[in-house]
C-alpha cells in the first residue's frame, strides 16, 4: 500500500523498482570496519502490492458510487494475476536466498457470490497471497516458514462486478462482495543455522481514517511485526512494519515514532536490523516534485535522526504505475521508500534491489509487484 508517483492517489498502492544502483546509505554514522568472529546475514524487504487501486473507493462521493468502485477492484485485482506474479516474486526470494523476509501488503482477498455487504462475512477465499507465494517458493526448492503474520486492514464492499444496475441482488447493482484483508509477514529460510523465536505483533494507535462514500466511517489499521533471531554465531532482532501511504505525512510520522516509543518494537538491548515499506525517505532518495507533499521526510528523519537507526539497503526502489509492462513503458522508479535500517550501525556487504526490470513479466505482462524488492547482506557481530 504504497502512494503512486502518477497522478491517482490510493491508500494501499503503487509502487516498484527501477534500476539496482547501489548507491552510498544515508543516515546515521558510517558502518564500521566488519567485526570478526561474526555471522553474515541476508534480509529482504519485499512489499506484495495487493492487486488494484483503491482509491476510486476511497474517494467515491456516494454509496452507489462506491459499490461501482468495488466493482472495479474485483475485476482489477483478477487482471492483476497474482498466482502468475508470485512465480516471479518467488523466484526473487529464491535466487537472493534470504535468511529473514519481511513481506507487506500479503493480501487475502475473499468473495462472496450473493452480496449483502457485511451481514454474512465473505468466506470463500479468491487469492491467498501468502499461500500461493509459499507454493512457489516450495516448487523452486526455496525452504521458508511462516515467522509471524499479523492481520491489519480488514474490510468488505459490495461490487457491482458487471456495471448493470439491473443486475442486482443488493443494492446499486451490487452481484457480490469481495473483503480484503491485508497483513505483514516475516518469512524465514528453514536452516539448520537459522533459529528464531518471540513472535511479536502489534497495531498502531495513529491512523488514517476514510469515510467511504460518504456513509461509512473505516480505520486503516496497521502494525509491525518481529521475531529474534540467530543466524550462526549473531542474533539480532527483526521488525518488518508498512507505515501509511496516505492522508496527512504526520499519520505515518507518528506511527514511526510509535514504533520507538517506550516498549515500542524498536525498543531493544540486541542488535537490531528494520526492514519494510515506511512510505517516506531522506534527500538521498529522490523523492520528487509531483509526488511529495510537506512532511514526507517526517517519518524517515524521525526513525534516522530521533532514534538513531543506520540507512542501508540501496535506491532505488519506487514505484511502477501499474503491474502491466504495457502500462509501465519507459517509467522507471525514481525513489525510495522501502529500507533496511540498523542499530548499531552494521557493516553492509552488498545491497541491491530485485524486479527492477520492467522486462521480466509474466503471462499478460505482468510484472511481479509495483515496488522492487530490497535485499541486504550485512555482517553482524557475534
Amino acid at each position: 500500500m504504497s502512494r503512486r508517483r502518477r497522478p491517482r492517489v490510493v491508500p494501499f498502492v503503487i509502487a516498484a523498482l527501477a534500476a539496482a544502483l547501489a548507491l552510498p546509505a544515508a543516515g546515521g554514522a558510517a558502518p564500521p570496519a566488519a567485526p570478526p568472529n561474526g555471522s553474515v546475514v541476508t534480509v529482504m524487504s519485499r512489499n506484495l502490492y495487493l492487486g488494484a487501486d483503491l482509491s476510486p473507493a476511497i474517494n467515491a462521493p456516494n454509496v452507489c458510487a462506491a459499490i461501482d468502485a468495488g466493482g472495479k477492484i474485483l475485476n482489477d485485482v483478477d487482471a492483476s494475476n497474482f498466482p502468475e506474479r508470485a512465480k516471479l516474486l518467488a523466484a526473487e526470494i529464491a535466487k537472493a536466498k534470504p535468511d529473514l523476509v519481511g513481506l507487506q501488503e500479503v493480501a487475502l482477498w475473499r468473495f462472496q457470490a450473493q452480496s449483502d455487504f457485511t451481514a454474512t462475512p465473505a468466506t470463500q477465499v479468491r487469492y491467498d497471497f501468502l499461500q500461493l507465494l509459499q507454493d512457489q517458493l516450495r516448487a523452486r526448492g526455496a525452504d521458508y516458514s511462516v515467522a509471524v503474520s499479523q492481520d491489519e486492514f480488514d474490510q468488505e464492499l459490495p461490487a457491482d462486478r458487471d456495471g448493470s444496475d439491473a443486475t442486482n441482488d443488493f443494492i446499486c447493482g451490487a452481484d457480490e462482495d469481495g473483503r480484503l484483508t491485508m497483513r505483514d509477514v516475516i518469512l524465514v529460510r528453514n536452516d539448520k543455522d537459522i533459529q528464531v523465536s518471540n513472535p511479536q505483533g502489534g497495531h498502531f494507535s495513529n491512523l488514517y481514517e476514510v469515510v467511504l462514500g460518504g456513509a461509512i466511517p473505516i480505520d486503516v489499521e496497521r502494525g509491525w511485526v518481529s521475531v529474534d533471531a540467530t543466524v550462526k554465531k549473531s542474533s539480532f532482532h527483526f521488525v518488518n512494519t508498512h507505515l501509511e501511504a496516505f492522508g496527512d505525512p504526520a499519520i505515518r510520522e507518528a506511527q514511526a515514532r510509535e514504533l520507538f516509543a517506550p516498549g515500542g518494537p524498536l525498543v531493544t538491548d540486541q542488535q537490531l536490523v528494520f526492514v519494510g515499506d515506511i512510505n517516506s525517505g531522506g534527500p538521498a532518495d529522490r523523492v520528487g516534485t509531483g509526488f511529495t507533499t510537506p512532511g514526507d521526510e517526517g517519518a524517515y528523519n524521525a526513525l534516522t535522526g530521533d532514534f538513531g537507526l543506520t540507512n542501508l539497503g540501496t535506491r532505488q526502489t519506487c514505484c511502477y504505475p501499474d503491474v502491466f509492462r504495457s502500462a509501465i513503458g519507459d517509467y522507471r522508479f525514481d525513489h525510495t521508500v522501502d529500507h533496511v535500517m540498523t542499530k548499531p550501525a552494521v557493516n553492509q556487504i552488498q545491497a541491491y534491489v530485485t524486479g527492477a526490470d520492467p522486462n521480466v513479466t509474466g503471462p499478460g505482462g505482468v510484472v511481479a509487484s509495483d515496488h522492487g524488492g530490497l535485499v541486504s547482506k550485512l555482517k553482524l557481530s557475534r
